[in-house]
């Protein structure tokens, strides 16, 4: 908006108008668009005294307003792999904001997905403008990616005793979906996540790890003890007795 003054030689007041791109109460003047030109016009329509004053306009030239781009939800300031996260911003002129992402992370929309457990997500804010409004500058907001935790759950458990010399295995996942590594220690030895019992007393210990990698943290390590028994036996004969034996007579 803008306000206009003008003064008639009579002393009489002077009237405005308007006509193209703007409006006006008075001499206050607002422009309706952001192209084009509008047209000021001062008049005095004269009295009993003076004649009407010849009609005097000016011209303005319309411009496009600047709009700026304000975060209603901001991301956070870091944020784990695969981890997703939603976004608001406005723009002064109240038309729709874009949204954009470049670096660990992608987006559909103001929801943003991590695509990395190491560098920064950008955050992109646009609005383009239109025949009213230039371009918003674009606000670009930063979000650190972090490794993401990850656990391990057994799929095949390991009995609760075993006896010496006996062997079982086992199973289990990572949440990640990387490989778990397997070792033991104690009453047992292992090859893999096939277990054998060295010893029938004490606890063999089961030992599950994931190391991580450049998305995923080190799982914390789990141990599953189990008590070590003695093992059972059987007497079978390989030289069996005669059905029948005669009085003194020896066999072996």
């Amino acid at each position: 908006s803008f306000t206009a003054a003008a003064t008639a030689s009579s002393g009489l007041a002077v009237s405005y108008a308007s006509s193209g791109v703007c409006s006006n109460v008075g001499a206050t003047y607002m422009m309706t668009s952001g192209t084009g030109t509008c047209s000021v016009i001062a008049t005095q329509a004269g009295n009993s005294s003076y004649s009407a004053a010849p009609q005097v306009i000016k011209t303005v030239k319309a411009a496009t307003a600047t709009q700026t781009i304000t975060f209603t939800t901001a991301p956070p300031s870091s944020a784990a792999y695969k981890t997703s996260f939603n976004v608001a911003a406005t723009a002064s002129s109240g038309l729709a904001v874009s949204y954009g992402s470049s670096g660990s992370c992608s987006n559909v929309g103001p929801a943003f997905t991590m695509t990395s457990g190491t560098g920064t997500c950008s955050v992109i804010a646009t609005q383009p403008g239109n025949s009213n409004y230039s371009a918003a500058t674009t606000v670009t907001k930063t979000v650190a990616a972090t490794v993401a935790a990850q656990t391990i759950t057994f799929t095949t458990a390991p009995p609760a005793t075993a006896g010496y010399k006996t062997s079982f295995t086992v199973a289990a996942t990572a949440s990640s979906g990387l490989a778990i590594g397997y070792t033991s220690s104690g009453s047992c030895s292992n090859s893999g996540a096939t277990y054998t019992m060295t010893s029938s007393t004490g606890t063999c210990s089961l030992i599950l790890n994931q190391s991580g990698n450049s998305n995923f943290s080190a799982a914390p390590k789990g141990t599953n003890p189990l008590s070590a028994t003695t093992a059972a036996q059987t007497i079978t004969f390989t030289t069996t007795p005669p059905a029948t034996a005669a009085y003194k007579t020896t066999f072996t």
